[in-house]
């Protein structure tokens, strides 16, 4: 947010890259790199850009202040043993998103699984015992991360597009399968949260397993799409980037996806499923 705000404010008064990283003492990558959030902040910096931009005495506090917030730990370092470093972006901004869709075609997404879901599959992507301090570990970052996005006073909209295999694919033991369809099931009854299946005769396909749009209030964040990897995620912020991933994920919706009565029933029908 800190990055954004000082680009916006440095284009606004149509100050040259150079001529503000001159201002602070600083080369022009540096300044190019405070504004992509790719560095930590100086509160000193920011102070003095903020007399470049000329701004008001309430903005220049507020700049301040998220200098000062950009550099201080985020709730999820207490879980940096089981958060991998290219997830922790996400998870530190899906919370503050306006409107949030995923698509994920292996499992359920993190923010809808169960505690006993995410065990199991925490120990099945580490290879350790579902006792293991690390995956108890993992199943509590997910919990939390549950909690501060839907949680809030005003959760994002949030429209979750899962593949059908997922429906069928048995993590644990059936009993779990069945509570995770339930707690599926019963999600659908919240208004700010939209789950669709993609049959397996879908019309669409996606070459990835897992995509997520994340898109903000205005004058907050630019959009940004994150696609998850095995050991690994990319970020898109570039405009034609997110515009062409964010094609797919409305034709996955649109073209692909069932309506929300018929992945209802198709939820009611896992549900008996893993009951039988």
């Amino acid at each position: 947010m800190l990055g954004v705000d000082l680009r916006t404010w440095r284009e606004r008064r149509k100050i040259a890259m150079k001529d503000a990283a001159r201002a602070i003492n600083a080369s022009v990558s540096k300044l190019s790199r405070l504004e992509r959030a790719e560095s930590p902040p100086d509160v000193r910096d920011v102070s003095d850009l903020a007399d470049l931009f000329e701004v008001d005495a309430e903005e220049r506090l507020r700049l301040e202040f998220l200098a000062k917030r950009a550099v201080q730990p985020e709730w999820f370092w207490r879980y940096a043993d089981c958060a991998p470093s290219w997830m922790r972006r996400l998870i530190g901004l899906e919370a503050k998103a306006a409107l949030l869709t995923t698509f994920e075609m292996k499992v359920v997404p993190g923010l809808l699984q169960t505690a006993a879901y995410a065990l199991h599959v925490s120990a099945m992507g580490l290879n350790m015992d579902l006792a293991h301090p690390l995956v108890q570990q993992c199943v509590a970052l997910r919990e939390e991360r549950q909690q501060r996005v839907f949680g809030q006073d005003e959760p994002p909209q949030s429209v979750f597009l899962l593949d059908e295999g997922i429906l069928h694919r048995q993590v644990g033991n059936r009993e779990i399968m069945k509570e995770q369809m339930l707690r599926l099931r019963e999600l659908l009854e919240q208004p700010y949260i939209a789950i669709r299946i993609v049959p397996f005769h879908g019309r669409v396909v996606s070459n990835y397993g897992s995509i997520t749009h994340l898109r903000f209030a205005l004058q907050s964040l630019p959009p940004l799409v994150y696609i998850e990897g095995n050991d690994d995620a990319t970020y898109h912020t570039k405009q034609d980037e997110v515009e062409r991933h964010v094609s797919l994920l409305l034709r996955l919706s649109q073209e692909a996806a069932e309506s929300t009565r018929d992945s209802r029933a198709m939820l009611d029908r896992a549900v008996v499923r893993f009951s039988d």
